[in-house]
């Protein structure tokens, strides 16, 4: 087994355990906490997005990576007939208990499939296609998006919102900044676990054929190497690292026009009583000035989500 393969069947493993996926149907879009301002914060710019095209109510839409289906109910109300792709049977049964009434009336239907596979999905019978924080996980990204390609109607709609890796809400911590600053230098596509710690970054990166060798020893493991986030996967993986010009490019790439793009929201670390009230007014100081072009142009490069209005060519 080759090692791209190894990382397709681990990624299906670590989505198809139920242990870890369980948070996903349990976790409440409240916008009471950072993490959930920012998940509802680009769901609602995805909205926007999808409204702005007046398609009206009678198109069908085809969301890829559903997770526990909390966003398909808000899709759903825009359209004929949804449908949904993930790769996770267990999330599949949470998002049909999460929408059983659209389920039911056949407006609904939850599939289980990779993204990385042909679509069970019939030729130019979709109008738009979403993804929301899921490209991440594809190693083959391209097949993925001639999948869209070829389900998208002629002029069909795509529409993607995915994790920025170098978001300004990220870099404004010192470690974080360093971190992914030492990965753009080092073009690093990947990352193998969610921890942003200095030994991840020695372990995980190009440096890993200089510093594997003291992986055990003390200091590797003293706390200067491991502060931070420390979630190391149970499944040997990868997860890609997308900022808005490489999303861009791969956009392109795969013969899609980009219509519009922003980036969305830009702070949500609200862990103290000074960044609470400090970063809410700075992060809506940001969105208005993200709405005036001339910051705009900026602004989508450092927002802690890349979304893009894109359409399908015709040629």
């Amino acid at each position: 087994m080759t090692l791209e393969n190894l990382y397709k069947k681990n990624t299906s493993k670590l989505w198809n355990n139920y242990n870890y996926v369980k948070k996903y149907n349990n976790f409440k879009y409240t916008n009471k906490d950072g993490n959930t301002y920012y998940l509802t914060g680009r769901r609602d710019r995805v909205l926007k997005y999808l409204n702005s095209l007046k398609l009206g109510n009678k198109i069908n839409i085809l969301e890829l990576g559903y997770g526990a289906g909390q966003n398909a109910s808000y899709f759903i109300k825009k359209c004929k007939r949804y449908y949904g792709i993930d790769i996770s049977s267990p999330l599949a049964k949470f998002a049909r208990n999460n929408n059983k009434k659209s389920v039911k009336n056949g407006k609904a239907k939850f599939l289980v499939g990779s993204m990385e596979k042909k679509f069970s999905i019939k030729s130019e019978s979709i109008d738009v296609v979403i993804i929301v924080g899921a490209l991440q996980y594809i190693l083959n990204i391209n097949y993925c998006l001639t999948e869209c390609q070829r389900i998208l109607r002629k002029n069909g709609y795509l529409i993607i919102a995915q994790s920025n890796t170098f978001s300004i809400n990220e870099m404004i911590k010192p470690r974080t900044f360093l971190i992914n600053f030492s990965k753009f230098l080092m073009k690093e596509y990947y990352h193998y676990s969610h921890s942003d710690t200095f030994k991840s970054l020695l372990l995980e990166t190009k440096l890993r054929k200089y510093f594997k060798k003291y992986k055990n020893l003390w200091w590797m493991n003293s706390w200067v190497f491991t502060s931070g986030w420390n979630d190391i996967w149970k499944f040997k993986t990868k997860r890609r690292l997308l900022s808005h010009d490489r999303l861009k490019n791969i956009i392109k790439k795969n013969k899609f026009s980009i219509i519009d793009s922003c980036g969305y929201p830009f702070f949500y670390n609200n862990k103290n009583s000074i960044t609470k009230i400090i970063f809410p007014i700075i992060d809506k100081c940001l969105i208005v000035l993200n709405k005036i072009f001339i910051f705009s142009f900026f602004l989508k490069y450092l927002g802690a989500s890349n979304i893009f209005l894109c359409q399908k060519k015709f040629e």
